[in-house]
């Protein structure tokens, strides 16, 4: 099975998390251990079935075979299933630092945003994986609480995104405002006046932090908020709380933009969380913990924005002596609103205002000196004064400009749009290397070393990579392509990185499978010919260039150079705009004609993406499926592709693109006319169960059956060489699906256990899809040993001879037992042995 995890006490992100996940691998299993909060314990209870999480002591961890891991990479905090780590493949999904030690994960996404739920949420959005309201409202939940209600600096765009996506998506504003605000409890307002009562104030690097460290009685639940309070009350940078209770001391840290919180923490105790969120334990008595980590935040500290780094230089100045209309026109030269006013040594003895000026112009006074007109109280600041002190000057003194004065020399000037610019300035926007920073710590490491072996060979990440990190879907596969030898570059990172490598020398291609479970697809950069339509493409290497013009559709012909730095992303054919509208494009007309598979990979991807075919696109894809292209492509191709899209999430979505597009009918020949089911409402009632359990492929294969009529199923299974006894599968189950529905209008009360026993895995599966009236039949069948059953020779037994009244019995035996009359093999013989007596004539008295 398939194991999601979290972190111990888990919070609101922490359980939206799983529940998110869920949702992205259909099937798997979510657990949670450790203590929850009182708010937590309370949601649970509402929605307990909706989440469906099973007991962490319930899980068999030898049946574990993929873990995956959310909103932690500190493996201390998964106990027990820590042990797992190195066993079996691992998938994480998390936004918080790095720490040291840290899970190794060969998929997933690691980015410092504001949720893990928000990494999740884009992902299914990206996806068009549906979320159902009780899962919005714990994600919107979660994504309030680890972003401060969306106001923390950790809090980014996508997170905005990923409330509005859940917004839409059927939360529950009410249930969020009831959970995401604790109501103090008498305990809780307790610690708070002790919180108060022990808190100082003093300065780290400069700045304003709020500390507290005591020892408390008793054991205490959910007091970060009141930690969080701190920065308010005290207008702080950083507000640190050590208290001793519960055995150990527990440290709390939360801080603004100017510290770094969870690193401090991880140098001083041991911590984590995020930049301006963290919590750590420590067996240190709470006054030494508090030292540590106020030591930590020093170097832990931002570089304070100063005047020199806002400061516009040389300055603007007017001389004391200069005349009125002179400085007006100065000031209109320069469009300023004002200017410092200096002596004839250089010294600032004003600051002159356009509106002062203009009012003594209109008064006749142009030739007067400006000294006349200037404030005469100058303030001014160092060029080491910060953002804050600057901000402070403005509005004490309500002026719109502060002189930057160095040892009495005029060095610069700072006004309000600069006060105001510095707030708002956006982070320097590197594209491809913010991108690459959303791949998971191995991944990346993996990437650093592809980039350092390349030489001075080109090296790219390319096609779906790099679709799904602009989509902000977490990483399978890393997909490489080198202006070299792909074989020798594998080669060379086997050397560096260990695993097992698989090169095709004659194709340019080599994999290389990490001890992570990690692959990497490496490809020689190459262009492609076909001699006719259908066929094999002949391969010869080539530029990056070319290789982009050969692939499929414009989202997967986008590469990120790896090598020669810098990190840059090449689009080539606009793919990222057709990844925003949604929609497929193909890079040129005879693209299907080249190969036809290619509708069949297109339809794949636009079920997985919820993605449509461009118009031309979709016109180019229809005029390719004719008979004169599709007979050189062989079925044993076209069969895989179809096998590729049983194995997707969700399958219906493709199977109903390839039934847009003609396809289903074009190369497999199913049209579905004359058949009494619908394929594609049956695909998509297997889609519903594959969210719950392991719903086998073949299913997929046996619903296009049953939504064939006889002639189609029997020709498709013979054209591409399916096993027969999916024909026979069919036919088993249409005789259930056909049985004419007893007197009450239920159908499977005329079903007997041994026709549902005769049925294999894929047919039981499809039937449950079909008939969801026989699916706890089913499960019962399944879970338990087959009982004894009446047989003919009992019958027989009991005295009636051999012969149709015989087959009569087993019926009517077999409609009680479906009906629930009779539940074990005495009561069918004592039933049995009423019906032979009634059939004999018997005197029962």
């Amino acid at each position: 099975m398939r194991l999601i995890v979290t972190h111990e006490q888990p919070d609101f992100d922490a359980l939206a998390s799983l529940a998110l996940a869920k949702l992205l691998f259909p099937g798997a299993v979510a657990t949670i251990q450790g203590a929850l909060s009182k708010q937590l314990r309370a949601f649970l209870t509402l929605y307990r079935d909706e989440l469906d999480l099973v007991p962490a002591n319930s899980v068999d961890l030898a049946g574990v075979r993929e873990l995956i891991v959310v909103d932690t990479a500190d493996p201390s905090r998964i106990e027990p299933f820590d042990a797992l780590l190195g066993k079996v493949p691992v998938t994480l999904y998390d936004h918080h630092p790095t720490p040291e030690g840290a899970i190794v994960a060969a998929r997933g996404i690691s980015e410092r945003i504001g949720a893990t739920a928000t990494l999740l949420t884009r992902e299914l959005h990206a996806t068009a994986v549906p979320i159902p309201p009780p899962v919005a409202t714990l994600a919107l939940l979660g994504i309030h609480e680890d972003t401060g209600n969306l106001t923390y600096d950790s809090c980014s765009p996508d997170d905005y995104r990923a409330a509005a996506h859940l917004l839409a998506s059927g939360a529950n504003l009410g249930l969020v405002r009831r959970f995401a605000h604790d109501h103090l409890g008498a305990d809780q307002l307790a610690f708070r006046d002790a919180l108060l009562q022990h808190a100082r104030t003093g300065e780290v690097a400069g700045r304003l932090v709020v500390s507290a460290a005591f020892t408390y009685p008793e054991y205490v639940p959910a007091v970060s908020g009141l930690v969080n309070d701190l920065l308010d009350l005290y207008a702080a940078d950083a507000a640190v709380v050590a208290v001793a209770m519960d055995r150990s001391t527990l440290v709390f840290a939360r801080s603004n933009e100017r510290f770094d919180s969870a690193a401090a923490l991880a140098e001083a105790v041991g911590g984590g969380g995020h930049a301006g969120a963290a919590f750590g334990k420590s067996q240190l008595p709470p006054e030494e913990a508090l030292e540590r980590v106020l030591a930590a935040l020093t170097r832990h500290a931002a570089p304070p924005v100063t005047a020199r780094e806002l400061m516009s230089s040389p300055v603007k100045s007017v001389r004391q002596s200069d005349s009125v209309a002179n400085v007006v026109e100065k000031l209109l030269l320069f469009g300023h609103n004002g200017m410092p006013v200096t002596d004839d040594a250089g010294r600032v003895v004003g600051v002159v205002s356009r509106r002062d000026l203009d009012r003594a112009l209109r008064h006749g006074l142009g030739a007067s000196r400006v000294s006349g007109f200037m404030s005469r109280e100058v303030v001014s600041a160092p060029p080491h004064a910060t953002l804050p002190q600057l901000e402070a000057l403005v509005l004490k003194h309500n002026i719109g400009r502060i002189p930057i004065v160095d040892r009495g020399e005029l060095v610069g000037i700072v006004t309000r749009t600069d006060l105001i610019g510095a707030r708002h300035r956006r982070p320097h926007d590197d594209r491809a290397a913010t991108l690459l920073e959303r791949l998971p710590d191995s991944a990346e490491r993996a990437l650093a070393s592809a980039a350092a072996l390349a030489g001075d060979a080109a090296l790219y990440l390319v096609g779906g990579t790099v679709r799904d990190l602009l989509l902000g879907a977490g990483i399978k596969d890393l997909d490489l392509v080198v202006e070299g030898s792909a074989a020798r570059l594998g080669a060379h990172l086997q050397r560096e990185l260990g695993g097992t490598l698989s090169a095709h020398v004659e194709f340019g291609t080599a994999t290389l499978t990490l001890p992570s479970g990690l692959q990497l697809d490496l490809a020689t950069a190459r262009e492609e010919t076909y001699s006719h339509p259908g066929a094999l493409p002949e391969v010869t290497p080539s530029s990056i260039r070319k290789d982009m013009a050969r692939r499929d559709f414009t989202i997967n012909a986008m590469a990120l150079r790896l090598n020669p730095p810098p990190a840059v992303l090449f689009d080539p054919y606009s793919g990222e705009e057709d990844l925003a509208a949604r929609q497929l494009r193909a890079l040129h007309p005879l693209s299907f004609v080249e190969d036809p598979t290619r509708v069949l990979r297109g339809a794949r991807l636009a079920g997985r993406l919820g993605f449509q075919f461009e118009a031309a696109t979709a016109a180019w894809a229809r005029e390719a499926l004719t008979p004169e292209v599709l007979a050189n492509v062989s079925h044993a191709r076209s069969r895989a592709e179809l096998e590729l899209t049983f194995a997707e999430g969700r399958v219906a979505p493709a199977l109903a693109v390839l039934a847009e597009l003609g396809a289903l009918e074009a190369i497999f020949g199913l049209t579905g006319a004359g058949a009494r089911f619908d394929a594609l409402e049956l695909a998509g009632r297997l889609d519903a169960l594959r969210q719950e359990g392991e719903v086998p492929d073949a299913a997929y294969l046996l619903a296009l059956l049953v939504g064939a009529n006889p002639e189609e199923a029997e020709r498709h299974v013979e054209a591409f060489n399916w096993p027969r006894r999916h024909l026979q599968a069919r036919a088993k189950l249409l005789s259930v699906l056909l049985r004419e529905p007893r007197a009450d209008g239920r159908r499977g009360g005329a079903v007997r256990d041994e026709e549902l026993e005769a049925l294999d895995a894929p047919a039981r599966w499809l039937l449950r899809a079909a008939e969801p009236e026989l699916a706890g039949r089913l499960q019962r069948l399944e879970q338990q040993p087959p009982p004894r059953r009446l047989r003919g020779s009992d019958v027989v037994a009991l005295g009636l001879l051999p012969g149709p009244a015989v087959g009569k019995v087993l019926d009517e035996v077999a409609q009680a037992r479906a009906d629930g009359r009779v539940s074990h093999f005495a009561e069918e013989l004592d039933l049995a042995r009423r019906l032979v007596a009634e059939e004999r004539g018997d005197d029962l008295e």
